[in-house]
């Protein structure tokens, strides 16, 4: 177990994102950390994640306790459920997918370039999302490491730390300002 969290603590520190104003787009980081809640709390219990309304929820919900009203990005969950499967241990399944699945044996979990997937007509939405893929598949040894309480922490840890801290937003000071500003909050004082 130690190793699979390694790996993955790993993978989570080098995500494939986009860099805006030279700052790391969170978009990812927030699906994982919106999924890692839902793992703990239950209501994710396999490791075929569905765009449920659930999983956007949670995900509004972490953008908003991090970033708040983010200065650069806005809170869209459909491009990192999208953009995630470019990462070793997501899979994107597509809806007409499932039935091939259903009649095929069951292969062993793999991620190669053929699985990726097309952006699907109407783009980023979460209903084209919905219509186009059943659910994204995360591989079974990550699903494994997030039943662990002190590996769901050390991810978040990672996340956070790698993807959402020093992001700047309109809601939330800007840490080097507040720095600045402290010799005169002394005074005031």
């Amino acid at each position: 177990m130690a190793l699979q969290v390694i790996e993955y603590v790993e993978a989570f520190s080098h995500l494939h994102t986009a860099k805006v104003k030279g700052r790391k787009a969170p978009h990812k980081a927030v699906l994982l950390l919106a999924i890692i809640d839902l793992v703990e709390s239950n209501v994710i219990r396999y490791p075929q994640i569905e765009l449920t309304d659930e999983l956007v929820k949670q995900f509004r919900e972490v953008w908003r306790r991090y970033l708040g009203q983010s200065a650069i990005f806005t809170p869209d969950i459909t491009k990192p459920f999208f953009h995630m499967q470019h990462e070793p241990f997501w899979r994107l399944v597509g809806a007409h997918d499932v039935e091939a699945m259903m009649a095929a044996e069951q292969r062993p979990w793999r991620k190669d370039k053929a699985d990726r997937k097309e952006l699907p007509k109407g783009s980023y939405s979460v209903a084209a999302m919905r219509a186009a893929f059943a659910y994204a598949e995360m591989d079974n040894g990550l699903f494994a490491v997030l039943q662990n309480e002190d590996a769901r922490a050390m991810l978040r840890v990672v996340l956070i730390n790698e993807y959402l801290t020093n992001q700047p937003t309109k809601t939330m000071p800007n840490l080097a300002q507040l720095m600045m500003a402290l010799p005169m909050i002394a005074l005031v004082a």
